[in-house]
């Protein structure tokens, strides 16, 4: 489990690493990435965190910089470190209740795909975090893909940033075919037919990472999106985090009264 705790952690890293929007430092990076893994549940309470030394060896960092990053989660309440026992997660993931969705109908978002633009952050095969696993029906041990974009306007203006989970994709999630292709076509593709869309709509801040990708300063208010898509037979296999700049997209809707 921990390997591939490890490797699922490795493909984001190299992926962030390579982007030119991350320029913080490298201890801040590790430290950022396994903190995630700590609050979405993927490393559940009391499990044992990987050591400093292959921290060092799987992420090619100094012993310096992998000790830092873990001081960093036991100064954040997340981690126990006991000499002679490594280091154990604190911290219990609660799911937060997920709210009966608002809307369910099926958008045209194909059509915003076509007219916008997009840069793909990174794709790769993870195991999700433990919410995301929940909703999509999987064990603790499967993977999925996982699909970080920021979404531009023609004018080459940043207003959304996505971040989503898909199971059953066996091909077309590449960077290349993402940045020409919308998602959902490609999806269709890999002969999953998603037959409604269930949104939740809500407000948040911009981190620090967020506000660097949408030109916003850290602590903005942003409108948020979750989506789940269903297949014909009422599973959810795909769920999507959206995060939006309220200056540049609006969100309507048409509600009929029945």
């Amino acid at each position: 489990m921990k390997q591939q705790y490890l490797q699922s952690l490795t493909n984001e890293w190299n992926l962030n690493k390579e982007s030119p929007m991350n320029k913080a430092p490298l201890y801040h990076q590790l430290y950022s990435i396994l903190k995630s893994s700590i609050l979405d549940g993927t490393m559940g309470y009391e499990t044992q965190m990987p050591t400093e030394q292959e921290l060092e060896s799987t992420f090619n960092v100094s012993r310096i910089t992998a000790k830092r990053a873990m001081d960093e989660l036991a100064s954040d309440n997340l981690i126990k470190r006991q000499r002679g026992k490594g280091s154990h997660v604190k911290y219990k993931f609660k799911p937060k209740p997920v709210a009966a969705p608002l809307v369910e109908m099926l958008e045209n978002l194909v059509e915003m795909g076509i007219h916008s633009l997009v840069n793909v952050i990174s794709v790769a095969e993870v195991i999700p975090p433990a919410r995301i696993g929940k909703l999509l029906g999987i064990n603790d041990s499967q993977t999925v893909m996982k699909v970080v974009r920021v979404r531009s306007n023609e004018q080459g203006n940043a207003f959304a940033h996505y971040v989503s989970w898909t199971v059953g994709i066996n091909n077309g999630f590449t960077k290349e075919k993402l940045e020409t292709t919308p998602r959902l076509q490609i999806i269709k593709d890999n002969n999953i037919n998603l037959t409604k869309i269930k949104q939740t709509l809500g407000a948040n801040n911009a981190s620090f990472d967020i506000a660097q990708q949408l030109n916003m300063k850290e602590g903005d208010a942003l409108l948020s999106i979750t989506r789940h898509s269903l297949n014909e037979n009422n599973e959810i296999v795909d769920v999507i985090d959206c995060l939006y700049n309220p200056e540049l997209f609006n969100y309507s809707m048409v509600l009929s009264l029945d």
